[in-house]
């Protein structure tokens, strides 16, 4: 296996960190484009891109503009938005690799927000399968108990008080991850905060759509203890989708032996013969069921 690091464009020319693993043995023409969830570094994706590699795959994790490497030396008035991750990254990436590899099949992996905004990638019609990791809507009163409760203190306390004092959101002060532009976090908190998530947007800030160009058939993982992506918050993400054929796979920590999952857990080298061993094959047949 080969691991290399490039720098790709962004569609508005901003320049992206990503890492390409690349087999020793190429089994299958795929390649896998790995979407991290909201202010997580590709890093945390690397195990599994690693894993996909080791069989055979082609696997691809980048860094949405202001995150991980690809974040400026100051964060401070560093222009981004959710908007631009979808719309300019995503779409700068997937760009690079339908010209870098266009003959074969193309698959994205997305975690949490990674999956949510895949609808505004102008080029979607030319993914050919996706896999969903805990993606689901934000609004946080959709979130399960006693998880939902720690979220007013973030949406309407931190991200406004520490957007103004630092000039972006400093989540590494409270331990939750990396620091957000102020532009990101902003948007975030009104997504999360509004009952019907981003959809209030579609015809305002998030023109335009592409929601309806997706016909690559999903596939939706859900961990039944992952507070985030529960029954209502996912199935109101799906919706979305209205053109892809749509399978869900339910996961519980029980029947895979272990007390927790949760929102991160999938990416676990442990599972690796297991949930990751599912994801390949699935990869592999197009777009089976993963039970």
């Amino acid at each position: 296996m080969k691991i290399e690091q490039h720098k790709i464009s962004a569609e508005d020319g901003y320049v992206l960190s990503a890492t390409l693993y690349q087999p020793a043995e190429v089994k299958k023409d795929i390649i896998v484009q790995i979407h991290s969830g909201t202010g997580i570094p590709q890093g945390l994706y690397g195990k599994l891109a690693t894993f996909l590699a080791e069989n055979g795959i082609t696997a691809l994790t980048f860094d949405y503009r202001g995150i991980g490497k690809s974040k400026p030396k100051q964060l401070k008035g560093f222009d981004a938005t959710m908007r631009d991750w979808a719309q300019k990254d995503m779409t700068g990436i997937f760009n690079w690799v339908l010209k870098k590899y266009p003959d074969y099949k193309k698959v994205i992996v997305a975690h949490s927000m990674g999956g949510q905004i895949i609808g505004l990638m102008e080029n979607n019609k030319h993914i050919d399968q996706i896999f969903f990791i805990g993606s689901s809507t934000g609004y946080w009163k959709d979130m399960s108990s006693p998880y939902k409760w720690m979220l007013p203190s973030i949406w309407y306390l931190f991200i406004p008080l520490t957007t103004s004092i630092y000039g972006y959101a400093n989540a590494k002060k409270i331990r939750q991850g990396e620091n957000l532009p102020k532009g990101v976090a902003l948007e975030w908190r009104n997504w999360c905060t509004d009952p019907n998530y981003f959809e209030s947007e579609f015809d305002k800030t998030l023109k335009p759509l592409y929601f309806e160009n997706v016909k690559a058939p999903i596939t939706s993982i859900q961990i039944t203890d992952d507070p985030i992506a529960n029954d209502t918050t996912v199935q109101k993400l799906l919706k979305f989708y209205r053109n892809s054929s749509i399978s869900i796979e339910k996961i519980s920590p029980k029947a895979m032996g272990v007390k927790k999952i949760g929102h991160f857990g999938f990416f676990s080298r442990k599972f690796k013969d297991s949930l990751w061993n599912k994801l390949l094959n699935n990869i592999q047949n197009e777009g089976l069921a993963m039970s």
